[in-house]
């Protein structure tokens, strides 16, 4: 942690990213505070559903993961062509801000339904939540170094080993697209057989 820390203060990007993830998590604990009564019974409802639908095995879990796998390769891929061109920076953001947001309001909203004894449901269900905006930071961080490369060598004229720093960024897209399919195999089938139990 105290690396990350330093690491943090010596690097502006890395910096903006942690603050902006922090503040959209907290946004997301915060927002179903604020939200009217009819919309929390409409949160509060789908949980149940969904929890209940899990217990009684009435949940398509093929179709489940078809739709979370296309979902995060589509997001992952976004973020990795947003990061070739310098105008998508306040896209890439913008994603990165909606993952923490996502996680913030997953969690409380989990609590609020099951109070205090459904902090460990909670957390089971936010995991891949988690997972994902964890990653999804990382990725942000890698498109936006590369985006600020491109602007730097065109209009800055700084000279770069392109062909290192491509095959690189190539690389990482193809683990993007690998660990979205294990996430998508966590949250369809493993994530709901543990929830079964807590």
């Amino acid at each position: 942690m105290k690396k990350l820390i330093n690491k943090a203060t010596k690097n502006k990007l890395l910096t903006v990213l942690l603050i902006l993830g922090t503040i959209s998590i907290i946004l997301g604990i915060l927002f179903p505070a604020v939200i009217t009564n009819d919309n929390k019974e409409l949160i509060h409802e789908s949980i149940k559903t969904f929890i209940s639908g899990i217990k009684e095995e009435k949940i398509n879990f093929i179709s489940g993961f078809t739709t979370s796998m296309t979902n995060n390769i589509l997001v992952f891929f976004m973020i990795w062509i947003l990061g070739i061109s310098v105008i998508g920076i306040p896209l890439i953001l913008g994603i990165l801000f909606f993952k923490g947001f996502l996680v913030g309001f997953s969690f409380t909203s989990i609590l609020i339904t099951y109070g205090p004894a459904g902090i460990v449901k909670a957390i089971v269900y936010t995991l891949p939540n988690i997972m994902n905006a964890l990653f999804s930071f990382l990725l942000c961080y890698y498109a936006i170094s590369f985006s600020i490369m491109i602007y730097k060598t065109i209009f800055k004229k700084e000279t770069r080993a392109w062909q290192t720093i491509i095959r690189r960024y190539i690389k990482i897209g193809i683990f993007y697209i690998a660990f979205a399919i294990i996430l998508s195999l966590i949250e369809s089938y493993l994530i709901p057989k543990i929830l079964i139990f807590c």
